[in-house]
């Protein structure tokens, strides 16, 4: 839906920093999808700061709120959010982010209503890779697993939407690893050539 990833990396440098560490793009990249408590885990553990989940996964999350109005929805999400909708087709928000960092997001851009289900990371035990978030989107939303097809930009949410059983379209921000072209359905440039696959991916 929107691009947080530049924006996240910035969150996370100005936190690093604070404590005295140095948060890199390779770092945070390895981290895309997979909640901020495991987020916190790495910066602990590969720049040595010290780190409090309890305390600092809330600290990240005001950070990021603070300049929330900063994002932008990705080219082509209006088109396919709005021809979903048309279609009659169920339409679910599954994010490893926190459900106070979502319902900012989706309230900056006014498309809340344009779900019938959101999960977040706090609504499951384990976020991405798992397929926790995917199942528990597909059981809200009444349709199997294998009846779903999930649009995703990270390699975490890729193995996740296979371990739910489900078809992906993965539309990287960067280049797209051997794996995560070896898993997907489909490796596209952008949502709006993502629309266009759309029909051959749920056609199977």
């Amino acid at each position: 839906m929107v691009d947080s990833e530049p924006l996240w990396l910035e969150v996370g440098r100005a936190f690093a920093r604070a404590r005295g560490g140095a948060w890199t793009g390779d770092l945070a990249r390895a981290c895309i999808g997979r909640g901020l408590a495991n987020t916190l885990r790495v910066m602990q553990e590969s720049l040595g700061i010290r780190v409090d989940l309890e305390a600092d996964v809330p600290a990240m999350v005001e950070l990021f709120l603070a300049r929330v109005s900063e994002l932008r929805l990705k080219p082509g999400f209006e088109e396919l959010l709005e021809e979903a909708r048309a279609r009659g087709i169920p339409r679910a928000l599954a994010s490893s982010s926190a459900q106070r960092l979502v319902e900012a997001t989706l309230a900056r851009f006014g498309v809340r209503d344009g779900f019938d289900a959101v999960v977040t990371g706090d609504c499951v035990a384990r976020p991405k890779p798992a397929p926790d978030i995917f199942l528990e989107a597909a059981r809200r939303l009444g349709i199997p697993p294998g009846g779903c097809v999930v649009l995703e930009d990270s390699l975490a949410g890729v193995r996740a939407a296979r371990a739910a059983g489900m078809s992906v379209v993965a539309v990287p921000e960067h280049p797209a690893t051997d794996e995560m072209t070896a898993l997907a359905d489909a490796v596209v440039s952008d949502l709006r050539a993502a629309r266009a696959q759309l029909a051959f991916v749920t056609s199977l």
